[in-house]
């Protein structure tokens, strides 16, 4: 694997903006070395490994249109390298705050996992599918609790994962976790967001929990599922469009007003008319989708030169919105990341009205508040946040291994997002915090009792 990396990382020199693919690749090792804790919840190496990917792809995008790393953006290669930097400067702070914690070894998991009654764990997936997936369209989108109740409704992938590491551990009951897998990709296929990419994350976020080293027939299996991971994106790609005008019927609204099964009629029929110039077209606006340097390196254009770094007042109003409940100040504008993203690039991106939604980056927002030095204390800051959140959650012995890694997955799933905005991201991790503490001071315990043989 070693040679194989070697070789990767030479043949990067023969490649358009093959110095940047080397950079990219390089911080990449870092990363893992920072990051990487056998047996550790997969939940930090995903996140920065994903938002790598976010950084890396850039790279992609600017080979595929042909153009130079300034192609589109006088600051494009400084944003690229600033983005990597960061993430780098973010993985090390993350390992000092993570790195003493218990290790745990594979017997641990043996004894957290003979404890479990495994069909009740099923039972409260379930449960917690049907009933809480529910809540927040019988209260309304509207609602001053949607934040808490789109983190409640996230219960189902706390209890998915304890099923998946108990089944995984005790090597029975497996094809409960294909077939939860199965239907929850073809549920999120009748979703405006697609939210059937979750259940494969949280699969992947599983499975890093328990690799130990990767043999050459464990990448090879790697690669070929990437691929197909690869080709499944690809392929959304080129149907998405159209397809979500479908949901809406035009709307142009972030809604579905269809039924579920005319919505998979629609997207085997689209599937069926695709051809080799539509994937062509799709693999340059995946890499465009999937890249989230662009807007940085737009606002680094415009910030200083055309506007004044901010000194504070971004990353003052994220804070400020997240921590003031609407109830407070009835006049809280609602969540429009595209009005920040318009302002500080200096393009126009469809906002709410449209139905659309693009975010500045929060390495954006801490450039356009402090600039390219001033910035890492906030970067340095959200990955700390972070690293206690895991730690708080990690020390609670008192609840099952397993819980304890499941609730640290998915309370710090938003932070696996490179193209979330300061505001976003902020009060997504501050929120799941909250409401996954209280739930684990005072439901979960009497939770665990119950799934306890």
């Amino acid at each position: 694997m070693v040679i194989m990396l070697y070789v990767l990382l030479g043949l990067c020199l023969f490649l358009p903006n093959g110095a940047y693919l080397l950079a990219g690749l390089l911080v990449f090792v870092g990363i893992i070395k920072f990051i990487w804790k056998i047996h550790a919840p997969g939940i930090l190496i995903f996140s920065y490994f994903l938002q790598w990917l976010q950084v890396f792809t850039f790279v992609f995008w600017m080979n595929l249109s042909n153009k130079g790393m300034d192609g589109l953006s006088a600051n494009g290669d400084n944003a690229y390298f600033l983005s990597l930097i960061g993430l780098f400067v973010m993985a090390a702070a993350s390992s000092i705050v993570v790195g003493r914690l218990k290790f745990y070894e594979y017997n641990d998991f043996e004894v957290s996992a003979s404890v479990i009654n495994q069909r009740k764990l099923l039972i409260l997936y379930i449960i917690s599918t049907t009933f809480l997936s529910g809540i927040g369209f019988i209260l309304g989108n509207t609602s001053g609790f949607t934040q808490i109740l789109v983190t409640v409704s996230s219960l189902k992938w706390v209890f998915l994962l304890w099923l998946g590491y108990v089944i995984w551990v005790k090597n029975t009951h497996r094809i409960w976790l294909v077939g939860i897998v199965l239907y929850e990709f073809i549920v999120g296929l009748y979703s405006y967001f697609s939210s059937f990419k979750e259940v494969i994350f949280f699969v992947i976020i599983l499975s890093l929990t328990f690799v130990v080293v990767i043999k050459f027939n464990q990448f090879i299996r790697l690669t070929f599922i990437g691929i197909a991971l690869f080709g499944l994106l690809i392929t959304w790609s080129a149907i998405k469009g159209e397809y979500r005008n479908f949901l809406n019927q035009g709307s142009r609204q972030q809604v579905v007003s269809v039924s579920r099964e005319e919505a998979l009629t629609k997207v085997s029929e689209q599937v069926g008319k695709l051809d080799l110039d539509k994937y062509q077209k799709a693999l340059a606006y995946t890499a465009y989708r999937v890249q989230y340097v662009y807007h940085f390196a737009l606002a680094m254009d415009r910030v200083p030169n055309v506007m004044p770094f901010q000194n504070g007042q971004v990353w003052g109003e994220n804070i400020s919105y997240v921590l003031t409940p609407r109830i407070l100040n009835p006049n809280k504008k609602l969540y429009n990341a595209s009005e920040k993203a318009s302002k500080f690039t200096g393009k126009r991106f469809a906002g709410l009205k449209e139905g659309s939604s693009f975010s500045l980056g929060y390495f954006a927002d801490a450039y356009v508040d402090f600039g390219p030095i001033g910035m890492f204390i906030v970067l340095i800051a959200m990955s700390i946040f972070t690293g206690v959140v895991y730690r708080v959650f990690y020390n609670m012995t008192e609840l099952n291994l397993f819980l304890r890694y499941s609730i640290i997955s998915v309370s710090l799933y938003s932070f696996a997002s490179f193209e979330s905005d300061g505001l976003y991201m902020f009060g997504r991790l501050l929120t799941d915090f909250i409401v996954f503490y209280f739930l684990a001071r005072f439901v979960f315990p009497s939770i665990q009792k119950w799934v306890y043989d």
